[in-house]
């Protein structure tokens, strides 16, 4: 899916626009924007979960979203057309991510529909 922008006028967004590479992720921020058991989100950019490659190198992961619940719950949600949920790098990058957040008593989403 295309459609690159920038979402502007966010209220729990930690800054006010974020940039967004389709419009399925647009959408996603809006909703998060509007959830209100969402305290505050924001898009991860420095974030970088080592995993191994099914080549056998080393990766870095960049989750999509860090979101704080009003209770104080910390999530990482990572927004993934289901088309790529096979493939084998993929599922690398999303079990790190997992086992990242459990290791902080955090929780990993994975928000995708099929495409």
């Amino acid at each position: 899916m295309s459609g690159k922008g920038i979402l502007r006028g966010l209220k729990r967004g930690t800054r006010t626009s974020e940039p967004y590479d389709s419009e399925w992720e647009r959408d996603y921020m809006l909703l998060l924007d509007s959830d209100e058991t969402v305290k505050r989100w924001e898009r991860c950019r420095s974030l970088r979960i080592p995993y191994i490659k099914a080549s056998g190198e080393k990766g870095r992961y960049n989750p999509d979203f860090i979101v704080e619940r009003m209770d104080g719950l910390k999530e990482l949600h990572e927004v993934k057309g289901g088309h790529l949920l096979g493939d084998a790098n993929t599922r690398r990058k999303l079990a790190a991510g997992d086992d990242f957040c459990r290791k902080r008593g955090m929780v990993f989403k994975v928000i995708s529909r099929r495409q």
